[in-house]
């Protein structure tokens, strides 16, 4: 696959164009390498057309210099990078690019595929640093799966406060796994031993649940103020099917009965999940508040892990 001059020529006019004047040299400087390395591609010089299209990449990124480079690092054997770029490429291609130059970066994303691992990282705290073999693929939470070369893979997370954990896990080509990395504060290493996140989630669902449960009390005396008017409307006793003029009622009385039927569920649920919300800010409130205990040898913690395609509890004991 191969992206013709034209396009882009006039992709990296628009970045040069559009640029601010502290970032126009790095523009310009880009659509240069970008042209050598097309005029290196044209000639087979994949080594060197590679080297300067990565220049270029260093500088702007763009799809058709992703679409060129994930190209040539496939003729070079560079699957894992070819995957990455190609991928860009896709989720930035404009939506009115040509459709077979799509359909050439699709196919070409599919071989490199062919050739390496997929893997989803999960962690049970946002903001850690992700690493792969010690190369940084970026923060928690990872908004997709990394590529991977395949063969034995050291995942690694690090945050500061906390422990660094890694996991090693042996990726098959063309086969997807997910790795859940657990990360535990060091002992001593936080003011109070605390977690952060930890509190901040329980604080934010304690507001939720009895902002929700209120609310929903609200919604539960709303429809009970519209089934009293409702009831004051028609004659008294008439919804008993007994009553002479029940038939010519018989839709009131119904929507009656199912505006107490909501009003006792709305009221109901709306108790339970205020009450669930208390439970919880009280629980975070005093977690927080809480001394730390000196020096833990033992202890079962259970966290939550959260990833892109999955979601759970992680529990891990210290004996």
């Amino acid at each position: 696959m191969r992206t013709k001059a034209l396009l882009s020529t006039m992709s990296f006019a628009l970045l040069v164009a559009g640029a601010s004047p502290a970032y126009a040299d790095d523009a310009t400087r880009a659509a240069e390498l970008f042209e050598k390395g097309n005029k290196l591609f044209d000639e087979q010089k994949w080594a060197e057309a590679e080297a300067s299209y990565q220049a270029a990449w260093d500088l702007r990124k763009s799809f058709d210099l992703a679409g060129n480079l994930g190209d040539v690092e496939m003729t070079l054997g560079q699957h894992r990078d070819a995957a990455e770029h190609l991928s860009y490429a896709l989720e930035e291609f404009p939506a009115g690019g040509k459709p077979e130059v799509r359909e050439a970066l699709q196919k070409r994303l599919e071989e490199a595929k062919k050739h390496v691992g997929t893997v989803t990282i999960g962690t049970n705290i946002g903001g850690a640093k992700i690493y792969v073999d010690g190369r940084f693929v970026g923060q928690a939470p990872l908004a997709k799966a990394v590529f991977v070369d395949p063969g034995k893979r050291v995942i690694e997370a690090k945050l500061p406060g906390h422990d660094d954990v890694l996991k090693t896990v042996d990726v098959e080509k063309a086969q997807a796994q997910e790795v859940s990395l657990v990360l535990a504060p060091k002992i001593g290493g936080t003011p109070g031993g605390k977690s952060v996140a930890l509190i901040a989630v329980g604080a934010g669902l304690g507001v939720i649940g009895i902002g929700t449960g209120i609310g929903l009390i609200v919604a539960g005396q709303s429809e009970l103020t519209a089934a009293r008017a409702l009831r004051d409307s028609i004659p008294e006793a008439v919804c008993n099917t007994a009553h002479p003029q029940h038939g010519t009622y018989t839709a009131q009385c119904s929507e009656l009965k199912d505006k107490l039927g909501k009003t006792d569920t709305l009221h109901n649920v709306g108790v339970g999940v205020a009450i669930a919300g208390g439970v919880i800010a009280a629980g975070t409130v005093a977690y927080a508040l809480w001394p730390k205990k000196k020096s833990p040898t033992t202890g079962l913690d259970v966290l939550p892990i959260v990833a892109p395609t999955f979601a759970g509890l992680s529990a891990s004991g210290r004996f």
